[in-house]
């Protein structure tokens, strides 16, 4: 269950999250509402490249968030949800670096951002999801974005400051 938190409260709570788990990442970085900068905050989200392969990396990661006090909620390919001090921490896992800025953009949100920028990609023939852009065509070739910036350059996307997604148009924006 979702509960409403201080920014300042869920930011020393991801940084604690954040001490006691890093090593199991290759990249993370803070994502959802604390990235931005939301007056309140629900849960707690990270972008993630894992440090190594998946299957053995998800039964690390399970035993860490037990040893250091938390709870283990499902656990997929692509996301992943723990209770640590009694705060919901959700895992966007990203598969590679080339993937990096969509994940870390899906991941940071809001719902309505996120919406927009597959709308976007379908309007190009591409396909969009948390793990990357993709072609339409079988197989399925994905279209290397290792960052927000270039995320934006291949959707023809405005690209706007964390803080202000979500808000309408404002004057940070830089449209690629």
């Amino acid at each position: 269950m979702k509960k409403d938190l201080d920014p300042k409260l869920a930011e020393e709570i991801a940084q604690d999250f954040l001490e006691k788990t890093k090593d199991l990442y290759k990249r993370y970085e803070l994502a959802g509402s604390l990235r931005r900068k939301e007056p309140v905050v629900h849960d707690i989200d990270f972008a993630v490249i894992p440090s190594g392969e998946f299957g053995a990396w998800r039964e690390e990661v399970k035993e860490r968030v037990i040893k250091i006090g938390g709870t283990v909620g499902p656990f997929g390919e692509v996301i992943s949800n723990f209770r640590y001090r009694d705060v919901l921490v959700n895992l966007f896992i990203c598969p590679s670096e080339d993937a990096w800025g969509v994940t870390l953009m899906w991941a940071t949100g809001p719902k309505g951002h996120t919406i927009g920028m597959t709308i976007k990609a379908r309007n190009k023939g591409l396909l969009l999801d948390s793990t990357g852009i993709w072609t339409r065509e079988e197989p399925r070739r994905l279209v290397g974005a290792k960052s927000e910036e270039e995320v934006g350059r291949i959707l023809g996307w405005k690209l706007k400051p964390p803080e202000e997604r979500g808000k309408g148009s404002k004057p940070g924006s830089v449209f690629y």
